[in-house]
């Protein structure tokens, strides 16, 4: 045959080879924050870029030794962005990455370097709600802190791991939910809350888990409830 021929031919091949893969490739996901390098404080807030609105991803923090140190999936919405705050376990390393991932198959989309700060933190328990609708405690690292209750709150609204949500457990909080401001005073928490439906009928169990989280703490007895339009 014509090598002229047989070279077109390739050509051909070629090009519908390369065309295939770009069909079939997932695209681009850009890691917005952290940083490259950045040394990451307990919570951690991602902001993810690159695909749809609906879209959900796995993000995973390792550090060198391999450990993971959490997984959660978050969901793309309005101007293809996902975020999401990560409360992350005790590093056994100085460093580590951060990793994003398929929930179908766990293929990995993105992966950066990161650095981890030398700090032990807070053990605090966090109440969700299992298959059945009964509490159930699950446990964060937060950042030492004199608002522990605060931050308590803040690692609730953050919701389930991926392993806790493949286990089962889920959260009543509606997406969005917004501590405004919480009071101790006398045993008495008065916590005031943003949220797109004030009148939401899954409040009433979001109320019983911000309730049997607070009321962990020795300082607090009771707790009281406001909910605003966010």
């Amino acid at each position: 045959m014509d090598e002229e021929i047989l070279g077109l031919i390739a050509v051909v091949v070629v090009g519908a080879v390369l065309l295939g893969v770009s069909l079939l490739s997932t695209p681009g996901v850009d890691i917005e924050a952290p940083l490259p390098n950045e040394v990451l404080t307990n919570p951690v807030r991602v902001v993810i870029s690159g695909l749809p609105g609906g879209a959900e991803v796995g993000v995973r923090l390792r550090d060198a030794l391999g450990r993971v140190l959490v997984e959660k999936a978050l969901t793309f919405r309005g101007g293809r962005r996902a975020e999401g705050l990560l409360y992350f376990d005790l590093p056994t390393a100085p460093s580590g990455h951060m990793e994003v991932f398929s929930l179908a198959g766990g293929r990995l989309l993105e992966r950066i370097p990161v650095r981890f700060v030398g700090e032990r933190g807070t053990w605090v328990k966090v109440f969700f709600l299992d298959s059945q609708g009964n509490l159930f405690p699950a446990v964060r690292r937060i950042a030492e802190t004199p608002r522990v209750a605060t931050e308590t709150i803040r690692a609730l609204l953050s919701g389930p791991t991926l392993p806790e949500e493949r286990a089962g457990l889920w959260t009543a909080a509606p997406t969005g939910a917004r501590l405004r401001a919480i009071s101790i005073s006398n045993g008495t928490a008065r916590v005031i809350l943003a949220v797109p439906d004030p009148n939401a009928p899954t409040l009433a169990l979001f109320s019983s888990q911000l309730e049997r989280t607070l009321t962990q703490f020795s300082t607090i007895s009771k707790v009281e409830f406001r909910f605003v339009r966010s």
